[in-house]
Order: C-alpha cells, then sequence, then structure tokens
C-alpha cells in the first residue's frame, strides 16, 4: 500500500488534521505522505479514504500500515508505484495509522 511520499524528503505546505483524539501536532514526516497522497482523490498512491475502507474490519490493519510506511511497499495498489521507507518513527507510524483507519 502507498502510504508515503515516493519523493522522500518532499515536504508539503498542507498539513492533515492531527490524529482523532490525540490533541498532537503531525509530525514532517506525514506531511511528505501528502505528495503522493490525499484525503479523497488518488493521486500516485491510493487517497486515505480508500485505505482506511480496503482495511476496515482488518484486526491487523494498523500493523501492516505501520510495516508499509516504516520499510516501504509496492504492487498492493496495481498502480505500478513503489512507497520507499520513510523517515518516521515507530510510534508515529502506528499513530498515524490510526488516524489513516479512522478516516471515512
Amino acid at each position: 500500500m502507498v502510504l508515503v511520499a515516493a519523493l522522500a524528503g518532499v515536504l508539503c505546505g498542507s498539513s492533515f488534521a492531527a490524529a482523532p483524539g490525540s490533541g498532537g501536532s503531525v509530525s514532517a514526516s506525514e506531511q511528505t505522505c501528502r505528495a503522493c497522497h490525499s484525503i479523497d482523490t488518488t493521486k500516485v498512491g491510493p487517497s486515505f479514504r480508500a485505505i482506511a475502507e480496503r482495511y476496515r474490519g482488518d484486526s491487523d490493519a494498523v500493523a501492516k500500515l505501520k510495516k508499509s510506511m516504516l520499510e516501504g511497499s509496492s504492487g498492493k495498489w496495481n498502480t505500478g508505484a513503489q512507497m520507499p521507507p520513510n523517515a518516521i518513527s515507530a510510534a508515529d507510524a502506528e499513530r498515524f495509522a490510526g488516524w489513516i483507519l479512522g478516516v471515512k
């Protein structure tokens, strides 16, 4: 699953809303995701809404998304795009995976 920018290190001007209920801010690493993802539309990678829909009800969803963010991935969405590993902490990856899964 493509969750992180294919162009590593590209920071976007817009930011995500903080994870629901976290009260915290969003890391620059998460902002990098905006280069390839948006809430509703497919860019290089799938929208966050599509990711949430695909993994809804999957008890391992947070772990799967976290792994993709930390290690990179390819071939999960048949887009031909490869997501590189992202420089994000494991804790931030887990929190962000939870945020994505909360997108309705």
